[in-house]
C-alpha cells in the first residue's frame, strides 16, 4: 500500500516537473501532446464505462422486473393446471367416479339405475 502511494507521488511530481518544464521553455510540446492523447484516451474510456454501465443496468432492470415475473407467472400457471388435472384424476378414483363418455364405461351407481329400471322408491317415514 505504502509503495502504490510513493509511486504515485513520484509519477505526480514527474507530471509537475515537466509541466514547469515546459511552461519556462516553451518549445518542448512533446510532454503536451503525450498528455493531450492520454487525456483524450481516458476520457474515451470513462465514456465508454458510462455507457456500458448504463446499458447493463438497463438489461437488468429489463431481467428482473418485466422477464422473471413473467416467466415465473408462466411456470406457476403450468403447474397449477397440471396439479389441477392430477388432483381431478385422484379425486375421480378416490371417489369411485369415472367420466361419462358415450362410448366408454358407466359409473357403478348409473349402471344400477339402468338395471333396476329407473325406479324411484320413496323411504319409509318414522
Amino acid at each position: 500500500m505504502i509503495t502504490l502511494f510513493i509511486v504515485s507521488l513520484c509519477a505526480i511530481c514527474l507530471l509537475i516537473g515537466f509541466k514547469i518544464f515546459e511552461l519556462r521553455v516553451r518549445k518542448v510540446h512533446t510532454v503536451a501532446g503525450f498528455m493531450a492523447r492520454g487525456d483524450a484516451w481516458i476520457h474515451r474510456r470513462i465514456d465508454q464505462g458510462i455507457y456500458l454501465y448504463n446499458r447493463w443496468k438497463k438489461i437488468g432492470r429489463i431481467f428482473l422486473f418485466d422477464f422473471l415475473p413473467s416467466y415465473a407467472y408462466e411456470i406457476l400457471v403450468k403447474l397449477k393446471d397440471y396439479v389441477s388435472k392430477k388432483y381431478y384424476a385422484a379425486g375421480n378414483d378416490f371417489r369411485g367416479r369415472r367420466i361419462l363418455r358415450s362410448n366408454g364405461s358407466v359409473s357403478f351407481f348409473l349402471q344400477r339405475i339402468t338395471e333396476d329400471g329407473g325406479e324411484v322408491v320413496e323411504g319409509k317415514k318414522a
